[in-house]
């Protein structure tokens, strides 16, 4: 059918079908190509040729493909501290390389499970750097971008910084509206709006989440089986239909004989836009029950009644088949299948749970097959290269002994699994348990058995081929990997509470340290003066025992330390040491993401003195640093020194109240050099108090209906509509600060500034109303 509509008659009608956003991060990713498994052969090539050339672009992306993977599997291990020293490593040996955005995407998802919602962000924020000011992005970077946007609005989310969540969330939705992560993205600006307690806009976001379908996915041809089946129907008909109450439904049917007719609803109806959904569930058909039960291998095909097409038929079907699909997940369980396993034991059994409703093709418990390998590290037989012989080997070295050892198969089984449930199944979930036997010297291996012979440190890892996936029908390797840890010992041990392991030592009295900072600050809002100094001078004790320590620690936690030692100085109002902390810090690591919080804190210390001069050449040091996350915020509080210096000095008498000019000078440059910034929009609205001060009326209200567009989810909002109010009761636009002044006491009833405009709408109502009067008397004359 054309996109385009030549006649008023002619109907377009256009369906898109999608699922709600969950599983987009798994859609994204189900398109990766198995990778390889060691980082081993890479080592020895860049040591071998480190003498005597410069290992190539290609080279350095193998390696660190492979050091990525590799990084990966010990995240699912929950070998965390060394996954994040290989991302890390990745980062810094290959800065060139593509690879490195996706170890920020991997070390910013960790950091965000591990509720370290600072690191996070400071990770994801380095894949700003894959959007180029004058291309376009695509294909796998366009993804990346994507997730690494909302994950980053996601972790201000949970450390409820709303403000600047909404820029970064709203970038998405507006420039890449037909994608998954816009569906993602209005989800949580509708959280954002619930969890502050604006339910118009709430409801707003909310509502259009799952109605966002990229044309040009290979999902849009799929359907997930057990998810909730979305139908959005366009047509330029349906207005007039909805305004004359006729019902609009959608037929839903699929190849196993369940029937379902729902109702659709408008979201957008002066566009011909209306949405729908139904849940799904793998079972056997119930039609008209309110849920569509599909299986394994089904079809669901779409149907609406064209009321009135372009040639002038009536009731002309229109139809849109989908296959629905089910993305396969495999993970080690407990004997319930339902929680994880995060180890292996010798003589215990082992539970495997598969979930791919693919299989699920008939009322009885349906099978299916894969195969599990046991495996361990053997050293190769060439000596590991010295660390300066290329970047691969210093990577390679970080992981430890065994990244320099070949993976051997020690012992390998096909299992297969049968459909959990009582009959009629259609769960899709397949179990089976395999037993694990330890090894016995001098025994050969019996492979055809069906026990899985392990020694302690072996790692368990199991395949399956995905055929058909929300993806499409390319075969993907899903794997599932465990450590055997050793034998289940119920013996009764001896233990103390000692940690001979500096670095160990180091990371436990940082916890410890923090406990006393937050403890101290909850001192101070009481009130409790020396209780807050106290609990300061306990945790600083902790962080000088850090600072002292002559054994070699990685930079990043001294720097951690450090600014937890300033911290601590500021809960107990210790100024003087604070700001020597900060200095000492500045001095010592002049390039860590660190300096710039160690910097604002100096200016914070100086505002609170009212050393005004002081604080805002700290401001001006910090816009001068080459890279800093926090010049939107120094460009705004240097122009707040300003604002409050100007009103501390003596006026002359006429002289207008308002910001100086100075100080209007630095809000505009906040605003336009940073304007995804949560400090854009307050900047703007000190434009508009300026530009009101000075009775610049038109100007005024140009910015408020720029604040408008580009801040719609701003905090600030409900005083920027009572200042529209006054500048269209000044310029005489009375019916615009009616609107103005009703939209104020509608979407925020509880704001400190209804009061206000309940008093101003009278007025505005008695206005229009005498004008109104005026009119129909001259038309009378």
């Amino acid at each position: 059918m054309p996109s385009a509509l030549p006649a008023a008659r002619y109907t377009s009608l256009g369906l898109a079908l999608a699922l709600l956003a969950p599983w987009s991060g798994a859609a994204a990713g189900a398109l990766a190509p198995p990778r390889a498994k060691a980082a081993s052969a890479a080592a020895t090539k860049a040591g071998k040729q480190g003498e005597s050339a410069p290992s190539t672009a290609e080279e350095d992306d193998l390696a660190a493909r492979r050091l990525l993977k590799r990084a990966q599997d010990l995240l699912l291990a929950r070998e965390s501290e060394r996954a994040v020293k290989m991302l890390e490593t990745i980062a810094d040996q290959y800065p060139n390389s593509p690879v490195r955005f996706e170890a920020w995407l991997a070390l910013g998802k960790h950091y965000l499970e591990a509720h370290d919602q600072a690191a996070a962000i400071a990770a994801l924020r380095r894949l700003n750097d894959l959007k180029k000011p004058d291309e376009e992005l695509s294909g796998a970077a366009k993804e990346l971008y994507l997730e690494g946007l909302y994950l980053t609005g996601v972790a201000y989310f949970q450390t409820r910084q709303y403000a600047a969540a909404f820029p970064i969330l709203r970038k998405i939705t507006a420039n890449y509206p037909n994608t998954l992560w816009a569906n993602q993205a209005y989800h949580h600006i509708g959280l954002c709006h619930f969890a502050q307690g604006n339910w118009n806009k709430a409801i707003q976001a909310l509502s259009l989440v799952g109605t966002f379908v990229d044309p040009n996915s290979p999902a849009v041809e799929y359907a997930e089986a057990g998810r909730r089946f979305f139908v959005k129907v366009q047509d330029t008909d349906l207005p007039i239909l909805h305004r004359l109450g006729k019902p609009i439904q959608v037929q839903l049917s699929t190849t196993h004989g369940d029937k379902e007719t729902i109702p659709c609803t408008p979201l957008a109806p002066d566009q011909g836009i209306f949405i729908t959904s139904i849940p799904t569930d793998l079972a056997s058909p119930k039609p008209g029950d309110g849920t569509l039960q599909v299986t394994g291998g089904d079809s669901i095909t779409a149907t609406y009644l064209d009321e009135n097409t372009q040639e002038g038929h009536r009731g002309v079907p229109r139809e849109r088949i989908v296959r629905v699909v089910s993305t396969a997940q495999l993970r080690f369980t407990l004997g319930t299948y339902e929680s994880r396993a995060n180890a292996a034991f010798l003589g215990q059994p082992l539970t495997v749970l598969l979930q791919d409703a693919d299989h699920d093709t008939s009322p009885q418990a349906d099978t299916v097959t894969l195969r599990i390998l046991s495996r361990y590290r053997e050293a190769g037989d060439q000596p590991a290269p010295a660390e300066s012989l290329g970047a691969a080997v210093a990577a390679a070295a970080i992981a430890g002994a065994d990244e320099d050892a070949r993976p051997v198969v020690r012992d390998e089984v096909v299992l297969t699994l049968t459909e959990l449930g009582e009959p009629p199944v259609h769960t899709g979930r397949f179990g089976a348990t395999v037993s694990i036997q330890p090894t016995r010297e001098g025994q050969p291996i019996d492979k055809a058995d069906q026990a899985l012979s392990c020694a302690v440190g072996d790692e368990i890892v199991a395949t399956y081929i995905d055929d058909l996936h929300i993806a499409g029908a390319t075969p993907r390797e899903v794997t599932a990997q465990l450590r055997v840890v050793g034998e289940i010992d119920s013996r009764p041990r001896a233990t103390q509470n000692v940690v001979p392991d500096p670095l160990l030592k180091t990371k436990k009295e940082l916890v410890e340290a923090t406990a006393y900072l937050e403890l101290a600050k909850i001192f101070k809002s009481m009130g409790l003066t020396q209780g807050a100094k106290e609990k300061s001078n306990q945790g600083i004790e902790r962080v000088d025992a850090i600072l002292s320590l002559e054994t070699p620690i990685p930079s990043a936690l001294r720097e951690e330390a450090f600014k937890l030692k300033w911290e601590l100085y500021i809960a107990q109002d210790d100024f003087p040491n604070a700001i020597a902390t900060c200095r000492l810090f500045h001095r010592l690591y002049p390039n860590s993401p660190f300096v710039d919080q160690a910097l604002m804190g100096i200016a914070a210390i100086r505002v609170d003195q009212n050393d005004l001069p002081q604080a805002m050449a700290v401001y001006r040091q910090i816009l001068a640093l080459p890279h800093s996350q926090a010049k939107a915020e120094a460009q705004f509080r240097l122009a707040q020194c300003l604002e409050a210096q100007a009103a501390a000095a003596p006026r002359r008498e006429g002289a207008p109240t308002g910001p100086s000019e100075a100080a209007i000078q630095q809000y505009k440059l906040c605003a336009d050099r940073y304007p995804d910034s949560p400090f854009a929009g307050q900047a703007l609205a000190k434009l508009v108090d300026y530009h009101v001060e000075t009775k610049d009326y038109a100007r005024a209200e140009d910015l408020l209906t720029q604040i408008f567009q580009d801040y719609p989810d701003g905090d600030f909002l409900d005083s920027m509509l009572l200042k529209w109010v006054i500048v269209a009761y000044r310029m005489n636009d009375m019916p615009k600060a009616y609107n103005k002044c009703s939209q104020l006491l509608f979407e925020y009833p509880a704001s400190p500034h209804a009061a206000k405009a309940k008093e101003i709408l009278p007025r505005i109502e008695a206005k229009i109303k005498g004008a109104a009067e005026e009119t129909d008397e001259k038309k009378a004359d």
